[in-house]
């Protein structure tokens, strides 16, 4: 019986630093991509860095007691369709407005599938640790680095969706002028999720409107539900203690 719980133990400790290594890695993946939007001339760290954070979270964010065969595979799939789509996307000449779509409705998936299952592993940690408020951080991070993604696929899907942006479509300033859009955009996006609104872009389309209030929303739920889980674990591990007393 001892040796049966022992090897739960290490089982368990195993399982917590693999956690821990996977919620440090999300981070590293979102802070390549942050230093991309700083830099036009590095937008390519940007994508790199997307590609990366897709990767991960189908590889890590599987293989939940409650998670049956098909939801991962389904979920790996949909991994896979992401990255290809936003390639493709990247790769495409502006004026095929709609090879973002693809693109915006698989990445708006995956990532709110990914924070799901986020949430849930946040949960299963007995204690508030460094690896929670890693993975924490990383799961806010991404559903604004997400909400940037899907603006800017709107903005070549619908141009205008978002003013004042100018895009230069031809010269050799072009690349540069779009990767600054595309920065801008993304600033943008924190400043709906984290519902400070300085008023300096403003979405005027009625699409990136609906998309720029589902992002005001989607930060305060995940704060709350993130909130929830750290006071639940701290009041758990006060309880403990005093019973340890």
């Amino acid at each position: 019986m001892q040796a049966i719980d022992l090897e739960h133990v290490t089982a368990n400790r195993r399982q917590s630093r693999r956690n821990d290594q996977h919620h440090k890695l999300l981070l590293l993946f979102t802070l390549i991509v942050t230093i991309g939007f700083a830099f036009p001339r590095l937008i390519w760290a940007t994508h790199v860095g997307y590609t990366l954070i897709a990767f991960l979270l189908t590889q890590v964010m599987v293989g939940g007691s409650d998670a049956p065969s098909w939801s991962d595979r389904t979920y790996r799939s949909l991994g896979g369709i992401a990255i290809a789509a936003m390639w493709i996307w990247l790769l495409t000449p502006l004026n095929l407005l709609y090879s973002g779509v693809p693109m915006a409705l698989s990445w708006g998936v995956l990532v709110s599938w990914s924070i799901i299952r986020l949430v849930k592993r946040l949960a299963s940690e007995p204690v508030v640790n460094e690896s929670l408020l890693i993975g924490a951080t990383a799961g806010y991070l991404h559903i604004g680095l997400t909400a940037g993604l899907v603006m800017s696929a709107l903005e070549t899907i619908q141009p205008g969706s978002f003013e004042p942006l100018v895009v230069e479509p031809i010269g050799e300033q072009s690349v540069l002028a779009a990767a600054d859009v595309f920065s801008s955009i993304n600033y943008f996006a924190f400043v709906c999720l984290t519902t400070v609104g300085f008023g300096d872009i403003s979405p005027i389309l009625p699409l990136a409107r609906m998309v720029s209030i589902g992002t005001s929303v989607a930060g305060p739920l995940y704060l709350a539900a993130v909130m929830g889980v750290l006071i639940g674990r701290f009041a758990s591990s006060l309880d403990r203690e005093s019973r340890d007393r």
